[in-house]
Order: structure tokens, then sequence, then C-alpha cells
């Protein structure tokens, strides 16, 4: 695998002039990292697995040094995986999986035809109430037929009721406005089916249901680690990161891609890995590659339990997600904390005429930065904005990312790098 990965990077780099735009760099990241051969970088055929090994290889053809000999930080996560194919028809009609239907990501398993049993609200408010719609379930599926509202307390109260159902019976959700898929640690006793709306009719009788999940306890992961020294020698360090998994495959039908989210950052850490090592920092920067984003921040979790590197001795954390825009500028998260490296990127961004907007938010534990913060140590997350809606789903792909501003803010974060 590993001797494949060099081959990759070596055809990677002749297809680039040496002086390409960054652009032209990312297009071909993107087009890469999101496509086909790396299977959505997620639990299905070793995706992720060979997307570290991939960025690994462009780290050595960049010249970035291994971490005290480490180009690898080892580390595990349970997750529930989908090889599978997932099939489900109503009243006989086959649905379009990732179009017309997702499983939950802690989806259990079913195989056959169920009658579908309407619930609502009522016929679980009361203990009593519960039991015989329990009994009523056994051997059926039911379909959730509970109000929209926006409640935090509500929607805790039907989260409640739907893990009680999901222990007795298959669970649809139907009447879903976006099928939007994630990375799920446990395994639930029945499938669960999400359904975008409009799909199935309120006359729907029967559901037929071919799920087989594949919980693995300990997935095998890895955080990808290259160095590039200071110039004149320094103790003090600046990460730049970015998350390289996403959700793989549901299934071998059905592949999330990725593009946006989030081979779109990784393809700026690689760009911004190469100008760096063409003129370093005052400070040491620590470029890494988490595993596992979307599975909790297990990555960015477990680098600042593990502490390759003393995290008292860096300067700032910059995060890099959803980098594939740029119409409407970009979000800076948990710049409210970090005032003075907000205001650096503001004053670059108006002195040389780059993005249309850098606006501030507060701090969010929403990427890899949160870990770092929860620590005490300097970290913001850039994403950008505009463009594009997809995210978490099918439509994620290269053929449909602009990359609008990617020059600019690759420019943008070359120089406030160079100014910390």
């Amino acid at each position: 695998m590993r001797q494949i990965a060099l081959l990759l990077g070596a055809a990677l780099a002749t297809t680039l002039p040496a002086q390409a735009p960054w652009t032209a760099k990312a297009r071909a990241y993107v087009d890469l990292f999101a496509g086909p051969a790396m299977h959505g970088r997620g639990y299905v055929a070793g995706g992720d697995s060979l997307a570290a090994d991939r960025i690994a290889a462009e780290f050595d053809r960049l010249g970035l040094e291994p971490l005290d000999g480490r180009r690898f930080q080892h580390f595990s996560f349970p997750v529930n995986s989908f090889p599978d194919s997932v099939r489900v028809a109503v009243d006989g009609r086959p649905l379009q999986p990732g179009v017309d239907f997702l499983v939950d990501p802690a989806s259990g398993p079913a195989d056959g035809t169920y009658r579908l049993v309407n619930l609502t609200l009522e016929d679980l408010l009361t203990a009593e109430r519960r039991a015989m719609t329990m009994s009523v379930i056994s051997g059926n599926a039911a379909r959730l037929r509970f109000p929209s509202t926006t409640n935090k307390d509500s929607l805790a109260l039907f989260r409640s009721l739907e893990q009680e159902v999901v222990r007795h019976a298959p669970v649809f959700r139907t009447d879903v406005p976006k099928l939007t898929w994630s990375v799920a640690g446990r395994q639930y006793r029945n499938a669960v089916i999400d359904v975008r709306v409009g799909v199935v009719p309120d006359t729907a009788m029967d559901i037929t249901l071919q799920v087989r999940p594949r919980m693995l306890p300990r997935h095998a992961a890895r955080n990808v680690l290259g160095v590039v020294p200071a110039r004149g020698g320094s103790k003090e360090w600046v990460i730049v990161s970015a998350h390289y998994d996403h959700l793989g495959h549901m299934g071998p039908d059905v592949v999330f891609p990725g593009a946006n989210d989030n081979a779109s950052g990784l393809a700026m850490l690689l760009c911004l890995a190469e100008a760096v090592k063409g003129e370093p920092l005052r400070r040491n920067v620590l470029f890494v590659a988490f595993a596992g984003e979307e599975a909790g921040l297990a990555g960015s979790e477990w680098f600042v339990a593990d502490r390759p590197i003393d995290l008292t001795k860096v300067a700032m954390v910059v995060n890099l997600d959803l980098n594939g825009t740029g119409e409407e500028g970009i979000t800076v998260v948990n710049s409210t904390v970090q005032q003075r490296f907000f205001d650096q990127l503001v004053e670059i961004n108006t002195r040389d005429g780059l993005l249309t907007a850098v606006k501030p938010r507060g701090p969010a534990c929403n990427s890899d930065h949160c870990p770092f913060v929860e620590k005490g140590v300097p970290a913001v997350f850039i994403y950008t904005m505009g463009g594009i809606a997809a995210y978490h789903d099918v439509f994620d792909r290269p053929e449909t990312l602009p990359l609008t501003e990617f020059e600019d803010l690759h420019r943008l974060l070359t120089r406030a790098l160079s100014a910390l």
C-alpha cells in the first residue's frame, strides 16, 4: 500500500508544472482525494488508510521532515460501518440509496419485509401507552410522525422516545428535508432509515429492508505528521491542520466523496506546506492531517492527549476545513478569543485586496481546533462561505467544487503565517 501511495505521489508531481497556480494544484489534490480510488476516505475498503498513505507520500515529496522520526501518530476508535449493500423498498418500489434515503449512521441490522405502523407522539407519551405501542410494533417497523419543532427540550424528548422504539423495531423517519450523513461509534439493535420528504406516501403499507452493518470496536487510524523546521532555530511551534477523513461508503453502491469536506482543506494544507517549505518561518511548523474528525474529533483529541510536542510551546493552531468556495469570504472561528491573529488577517486582507470578507465568529467546538482550545492552546478554525450547499451528502463532488477563492485564501494564510 505504501508503494502504491509513493507511485501516486510521483504521478501527481509529474502532472503539475513546477510553478503552477495554487488553484491548479488544489484541483489536482481534490480530484485525487475525493476521487473513487479513496473510497470516500472512510471505513469501507480501507479508504482512510489509503488517504493516510497518500498524504505521507506527499509530505515525503515536499520534503517535510517526520516529527521525531514519526510520520504517523497511531490511535483507534469505534465506528459503525456499512460494507454491504443497503436496500430499501416501500410497497415493493425500490428507493435510490443516497438520493431517496440514508441509513442512520448508528443503524443496526434488518433483513425482511415489515408492516409499517404509524406512531404519533400521543402513542408514546405515557408509560401505559408506550407499553401497548411496543407490543403492537413487535415484528413490524415504526414510522415516526412527530410534530416539527426547533425547541431543544422537545427534540430531546423525541430522541429519547425514538431510542426506546428502536430497541423494539426498525424505525422509519420520513419527510426529512435534507439527507445528511455522519459517522457513529455505536450500533442500534434495529435499523433506522431516513427518507427524503415527498418520497413515501402517507398510504404506504410495508417496507422491505436489507441493512447489514459491521461494528468496528477498535478501528485503527493515523494522524499524518510533517515538519518544516524554523529558520535560525526555535523551540516554538505553529500547527497547521486539516482533517482528511470523510464518510466513506454506505454499501458498495453509495460513496460520499467529501470534496469540500475536507479534500479542500487538505489541499490547502498541502499547498501551504509547499510554500512554507520554500520559505521557512521564524517558528517550527507542524503540519497535521487528522483522522477521525467526522467520528467526533477523534484524531485531534488523541493528539492533545498523546502530546507529540510540548503544547505550551504552540503559538497558534490554524485549522482548515471547508476551504473550497469563498464567494462570500471566510469565517474565523474562535477569532473573538484570538483577536490579535484575527486583526492581522483583516489587516493583510484589506491591504492586499484579497477576499470579500474576513468575518469573526466566537468559540465553537465544530472542528479539530476545539481540543486545542480546551487545553488552553491558541487556535482558530477557518472556513470559506458561499457557493455550493453540498454538505455530508453524495453531491459534495470534485466536479461541483468551484475553489473560487483558493488562490487569495492561500495568499492570505501564507502572509499571516509569516507574520506570526
